[in-house]
């Protein structure tokens, strides 16, 4: 199994990060539900941050994903 990009979840080791774009619309409302959706807005969330899929663990990025 190849993951995405190689950037393995640092919290659960077996899934992998996921920016916006890379989330079906399904993980894309839990996302909005995570506790981490009050301290950021959304556009900046969507811009900066990752997600893993597997455990719901939010990685928080300064620069924007590009990918």
């Amino acid at each position: 199994m190849s993951e995405r990009f190689g950037t393995k979840c640092p919290r659960c080791g077996e899934g992998s990060l996921h920016g916006w774009d890379e989330l079906s619309e399904e993980e894309r409302t839990v996302v909005r539900s995570l506790a981490g959706s009050v301290d950021y807005s959304p556009g900046e969330r969507e811009a900066t941050h990752r997600w893993c899929a597997n455990c719901w663990y939010e990685e928080t990025e300064s620069a924007p994903c590009d990918i």
